[in-house]
């Protein structure tokens, strides 16, 4: 194990913990009653809510654990951001207007069940849990009969 870290003693930490001011203090009771006086009058709605990062108000009705962001997410004031769909995280769907190939598959008829088919219709696209077909009496598997063609993918 090379020894490449830099290791301070406890005293060090301490000396140099003044440096790094990024902290939040203790409120003074003064600055605790005004903050509660400022919270109840945008309640109240005599006083305008609070703006964040991106212009847009904050609701003084939404919860503190809600609104408050967490100390990793390293926000300077007041944001919602951290609630709001992540673009990174957010799915991406298809569009209401993009075409794909609806209904079946007539290419070939298919008279025989195939191993791997679903039991219940006989379609190799799904599986019987899956089948949006009514369960029949005797499936296809056994019977043969009426065996359905294969869906797009």
């Amino acid at each position: 194990m090379t020894n490449n870290s830099v290791n301070f003693t406890v005293s060090q930490i301490l000396k140099t913990k003044s440096e790094f001011e990024d902290e939040p203090k203790k409120k003074s009771r003064e600055d605790w009653r005004k903050a509660k006086e400022l919270e109840e009058a945008r309640k109240a709605g005599t006083a305008p809510a609070a703006v964040d990062e991106e212009g847009k108000d904050i609701n003084p009705h939404i919860p503190q654990y809600i609104a408050t962001a967490p100390w990793y997410y390293g926000t300077a004031g007041p944001t919602l951001k951290h609630q709001r769909p992540q673009d990174d995280k957010e799915a991406k769907f298809s569009k209401l207007t993009e075409w794909y190939k609806r209904g079946v598959d007539n290419s070939k008829i298919i008279t025989k069940y195939r191993k791997g088919a679903c039991e219940n219709c006989g379609a190799m696209t799904h599986k019987r849990k899956d089948c949006m077909e009514r369960p029949g009496k005797v499936g296809a598997k056994y019977s043969g009969a009426e065996i359905a063609p294969d869906e797009y993918i």
